[in-house]
């Protein structure tokens, strides 16, 4: 096998992140591809040929896979990408101009990374949550968030880790804020309800010893999870179609 910074270009299918939605027996092939380090950790990201070949069925083979991608074909939150290891993670938005279909990347109820095609006028449009809120030379804010993007405000006060900002791409201006508090719609990331909506009831502070948490009601139940497992997607509805 090839090597790229001393790493292997693949992996088993069986060791393949248990996000990736892919045939792993045997008969489908030992090896699939591994993703080049990127904006989404590797536990949480696929490789733009596995979203192409194995999702979307876009193409039959790698290699076909590979043609589409490296033809500049492929965009990525607005951005031509050409590598086929490109990691897309979770509301990256997924753009195929030729074939006319715009795909955001969701959660399916077992908490893997899946594609939905969603409506074209939607393909400038992501959520992005606030993962580190750190003030920076000359007194400014910078905001990081969970796809690897950073913003630099003159006043972020009402921003805190585990916000949300709906933003525009590939420009990255920022049209709302959504809090993760009481009242608002949170996507679910794991667990027997990942992929679903849920409403915030309450927000617990943490501590040294507990993380911060929140009460949720979700399908007709009531449950607590930690905070790091839900997504505020807006208020009283989605901002962006799930």
């Amino acid at each position: 096998m090839a090597l790229v910074g001393g790493g292997s270009r693949h992996l088993k299918r069986l060791a393949a992140p248990k996000s990736w939605k892919i045939k792993r027996k045997r008969r489908f092939g030992v090896w699939v591809t591994r993703t080049i380090p990127g904006p989404h950790p590797k536990e949480r990201a696929l490789p733009l040929r596995v979203l192409i070949r194995d999702l979307l069925g876009v193409a039959n083979n790698a290699r076909e896979a590979d043609f589409i991608v490296r033809s500049g074909k492929v965009l990525v939150d607005g951005v031509v990408r050409k590598d086929p290891r490109f990691p897309v993670g979770l509301f990256d938005v997924v753009e195929i101009p030729e074939i006319k279909k715009v795909f955001r990347i969701l959660l399916d109820e077992q908490g893997r990374l899946v594609p939905k095609e969603i409506p074209e006028g939607e393909k400038n449009i992501k959520i992005v949550r606030v993962e580190r809120k750190v003030m920076v030379k000359g007194g400014r804010i910078q905001l990081g968030t969970h796809d690897g993007r950073s913003f630099l405000l003159d006043d972020a006060k009402e921003v805190r880790p585990g916000d949300v900002l709906k933003i525009t791409v590939p420009d990255q201006k920022i049209q709302e804020i959504f809090h993760l508090k009481e009242g608002n719609l949170v996507y679910v990331l794991s667990g027997r309800h990942a992929g679903t909506l849920a409403k915030i009831l309450a927000v617990n502070k943490g501590d040294v010893i507990r993380e911060r948490s929140v009460d949720l009601s979700v399908e007709d139940e009531k449950i607590q999870t930690a905070a790091r497992n839900v997504f505020v997607v807006g208020r009283d509805s989605p901002a962006i179609t799930l």
